[in-house]
């Protein structure tokens, strides 16, 4: 047994038991004995040891039983308490892990009443000094380490704070090395080594005197501040008040002191008299907490999952963390009610710890809110549901709203899980979020659990394999299930919109024409799209080989009053050689005379046609080489170009991410600069910034100068749907009702085809450079226009929260695939339901109560860096901090789908 100290690693880490096996299994089938506790004979229930649950059959100790003389003989091992279950914090995993392991010996004694243990060894001061006997004590209650020395002498202690670290030799596993720092000021640290009879009694001296060292200092201070008599007793009255000092507590009530007198109870079921600091340090010794706020709130915890235990039948059969699945238990004995059309609970864990971070250590360590509760996993989501509400916490100073007592993680929210150690596995969201669940630790159980919720997150399949399906499959005629409500998929009819904007069945329909091909002329094109009537079909074949993908231009929006017409398409094919096309050409002169070549006004006074290219021009002329590029405008007849500067889908994953690590995370500290700095460096604010100023340019251009637009970026998918869409925001306020708002997604996003399977990884973890937060970008956008015009939507808020949740969850068939042509394929409309029939049936939760119908005025917004606000409600909800406080009126809530 060997390994190296360091100060963020001060325990020894030992070899843990290999995994199960390396494949990933084929269900969530996990047997109990897959996260079963360690047994040991004869030893009693940690529930026994807590002394506070009356099914026990054994009574907990009093505290004459409990007073030991000062030296003593070694007492067999008891298991440490496991309610809750010991988290994965810096050192104190590594002394689970070791626990776990074959080596029983490294069982902590102090759990099972033990004050002072005694270790006989030899000491060596220096490598060449010479080897001395000892009998060497552990005084939990001093926090000493003492060598015992004869009656006429007295002994030689160190106190455990002054230790800087334990490491078993490399050479020879029956020595440890100690290293601690002298009394005198100034002086180098020191080191001992310390060698005994065998390997198991130098991890057994190890373990506890790192569990003394990592605790103990400062639970003593804590113990010390609850403490507020100075008795060296914790009363439940002086519980009391430290809760309501530290803002936990509202009115003193009876109830209030009630939980008092339960908390005393779990340590000690002689609740008058109190708990003294042994008692105490037992109860934390493996969640170090560093202040008293968060020993209260662990305390309270640990009382949440000891009544669960006691009200929970199916928890005592399963045990301490037992495990139900289609094999290990019934799951109609868990609530449910929560569960939608198709969704079937898998698997249900009781007894987990789980916070927001990315470290093991995050689960506990500082100000880092964590939860206690279960983790339920079914073939759509996992589950993690509190065992303590936050209506417990309402109009406390250290309030928890609601919103937390359950948090939803649909399996295709999933952007990755890992196993961090043996205890804690780490789940980082799509939706920013970085979750911890621990475990109490079982190298096995962990590491099957994660492989299980890999199987359902990454599909061999794709879109195809997820969710959406089995929802749909509720009922055998899912349109029949739908009898009554409005079907999402019958919402945008593209014959209906073109004849809004008068390209069909108008005076001004003579001009335009839809071409519908099936898809032969571009894959990821509409089936139906408009152009020209001027346009031959070989003029349009010719034209669509000179952009991009096929992507030609063709209309997105038409304004009734001047005839200027917005158009997208992709970049044109010029390269090196700075080709040209007579067809792209005659083409954009017809957008340009609003489809009419004869229109004598343009003979006498040409309009400009403005081509807003969303890159940079290095980026544009970039692309030449690859034989692409941007137009030449002195090749199109009064045709203007304007580069907007808007960064590519690489960058904005790296910025969403950094406003994702600033916004989640609970220990600004770790943030340098602080978080207003974080934001300002992520440039999020910035980019969403130059996406308005490009589709306010086209709307002036297309409403105060009576100009034709076209707007494109690469492949006209990404950027070019950020500006059609918000352009035709600001122009037409039908897109901002609900309805409207629905088919102008269905049109600029969807049937355009911006690439939601690759953007956002459905059922797949493969080619993670294609992710990106284009379309949650555009949403923050128009959260922008709320802010600034709150009267002039009928969607609110909630909605776009709704939307961005449901781009990942894949409850919907409607983002699956990339295009229109695969969604067709994948037969979305008769195999899925849409999120649009959602909405529509719980329409009264989406509609803003500020909103006036009758005004239909332009939205013209400030586009100024410092009208550019964080979108707090998507980027902060996962902080209890920043949630509305309770009597505010206004509560965060979010909707990962209900039975309809």
């Amino acid at each position: 047994m060997s390994g190296n100290s360091t100060e963020d690693d001060l325990v020894h880490r030992a070899s843990l038991p290999p995994s199960a096996g390396d494949g990933r299994p084929n269900s969530l089938e996990l047997t109990q004995s897959s996260q079963s506790c360690r047994s040991i004979p004869g030893a009693p229930e940690p529930s026994q040891l807590l002394g506070s649950d009356p099914s026990s059959d054994t009574p907990p100790m009093n505290k004459a039983a409990r007073k030991q003389p000062k030296r003593t003989s070694y007492i067999p091992a008891f298991p440490k308490p496991s309610v809750p279950p010991p988290p994965p914090p810096v050192d104190l995993s590594e002394i689970a892990s070791r626990e776990n392991s074959a080596n029983s010996s490294a069982t902590v004694e102090f759990s099972g009443g033990n004050t002072i243990l005694n270790f006989k060894c030899k000491i060596k001061s220096t490598p060449l000094g010479i080897l001395k006997s000892a009998n060497i004590e552990l005084d939990l209650a001093e926090m000493v380490m003492r060598k015992v020395k004869d009656k006429d002498k007295p002994s030689v202690g160190i106190d455990v704070d002054r230790i800087v670290s334990t490491r078993i030799h490399a050479k020879n596993n029956t020595e440890l090395d100690v290293q601690f720092m002298s009394d005198i000021l100034g002086a180098p640290i020191q080191n001992k080594r310390y060698i005994f009879s065998g390997n198991e009694e130098a991890i057994r001296f190890q373990t506890h005197l790192d569990v003394m060292r990592a605790s103990g200092a400062k639970l003593k201070q804590i113990f010390g501040e609850l403490d507020k008599r100075n008795t060296g007793q914790i009363s439940k009255h002086s519980l009391h008040k430290a809760m309501k000092e530290n803002g936990m507590l509202t009115d003193g009530s009876a109830v209030e002191m009630s939980e008092a007198e339960k908390m005393i109870a779990l340590a000690d079921s002689d609740v008058s008299a109190g708990i003294d600091f042994v008692e105490f340090f037992r109860l934390f010794m493996f969640t170090p907490c560093i202040t008293v706020h968060q020993a209260l709130t662990e305390w309270r915890n640990k009382v949440a999952l000891v009544q669960r235990k006691r009200t929970s039948s199916e928890t005592a059969n399963l045990g301490q963390q037992g495990i139900a699945g289609k094999g290990g238990g019934d799951m109609s004995k868990y609530d449910g009610s929560w569960v939608v059309g198709g969704e079937v609970i898998m698997n249900v864990v009781e007894n987990v710890r789980y916070s927001f971070g990315s470290k093991a250590r995050d689960n506990l360590n500082g100000d880092n809110h964590h939860w206690v509760g279960t983790l339920s996993v079914t073939n759509y989501r996992l589950v993690l549901q509190s065992h303590i509400s936050g209506s417990q916490t309402a109009f406390t100073r250290h309030e928890v709203n609601e919103y937390f007592d359950r948090f939803d993680i649909p399996v295709n929210n999933i952007y990755s899980i890992s196993k961090l150690d043996s205890s804690c596995v780490l789940i980082v969201c799509k939706d920013l979020r970085h979750i911890l669940v621990s475990f109490e630790p079982n190298e096995t159980f962990v590491q099957t659990l994660v492989g299980a919720i890999s199987s359902l997150a990454f599909t061999s399949e794709g879109p195809k394999d997820t969710f959406a399906f089995s929802h749909a499959l509720q009922a055998k005629n899912p349109k029949k299930k739908l009898d009554g409500l409005v079907n999402g998929w019958d919402l945008f009819q593209p014959m209906k919109e073109f004849e809004r904007l008068g390209l069909v069945n108008s005076p001004h329909a003579r001009f335009y024409r839809i071409w519908s091909d099936n898809f032969s002329l571009s894959d990821t094109y509409p089936l139906h799209f408009c152009v020209p009537s001027g346009m031959s079909e070989s003029d349009i074949m010719l034209a669509a080989k000179f952009r991009s993908k096929c992507r030609m231009p063709a209309v997105s929006w038409r304004n009734k009053k001047n005839g200027a017409v917005l158009v997208r398409s992709a970049q044109p094919m010029v390269g090196l050689k700075s080709s040209r096309n007579a067809s792209d050409e005659k083409l954009l002169n017809l957008y340009r005379v609003r489809g009419d070549p004869h229109n004598p006004l343009e003979l006498e006074d040409p309009s400009t046609l403005y081509i807003l290219d969303a890159r940079k021009i290095l980026a544009a002329t970039g692309n030449q080489v690859q034989g692409k590029g941007t137009e030449i405008v002195a090749n199109y007849a009064h045709a203007e170009l304007v580069y907007c500067n808007i960064e590519n889908i690489h960058v904005m994953r790296d910025s969403v991410n950094a406003v994702g690590q600033a916004s989640t995370l609970q220990d600004q500290g770790e943030l340098k600069g602080g978080f207003a700095d974080h934001i300002k460096e992520s440039l999020w604010l910035r980019h969403v910034q130059l996406v308005m100023k490009a589709s306010v340019l086209a709307a002036e251009r297309i409403e105060l100068n009576d100009s034709s637009v076209l707007v494109h970026c690469s492949d006209g998918w990404d950027r070019t749907s950020q500006m059609s869409a918000t352009c035709m925001l600001l122009l037409d306020p039908y897109y901002r009702t609900i309805e409207g708002f629905a088919i102008l997604i269905e049109k600029e996003w969807l049937d355009f085809g911006h690439k939601f399977k690759d953007r956002h990884g459905q059922g797949s973890d493969k080619h993670p450079n294609e992710r990106s937060p284009v379309f949650v970008q555009w949403l923050d956008t128009v959260h922008q226009l709320m802010h600034q015009f709150p009267t002039a939507f009928e969607l609110n808020e909630e909605l776009l929260v709704f939307v961005a949740d449901h781009l990942h969850s894949c409850l919907f068939g409607t983002f699956l695939g990339n295009n229109a042509k695969e969604r067709k394929e994948l037969q979305l409309k008769e195999k899925t339901i849409s999120i649009w029939t959602y909405v529509l049936s719980k329409r009264e939760r989406f509609v803003n109560q500020a909103f006036k119908s009758d005004d239909k005025k332009i939205l013209w917004p400030s586009t100024s860096i410092k009208k550019m606000i964080l979108w707090e409600r998507y980027f902060c909800r996962w902080d209890f901090e920043c949630h509305p406080r309770e009597g505010e009126g206004v509560k965060w809530r979010d909707d990962w789908g209900e039975k309809i």
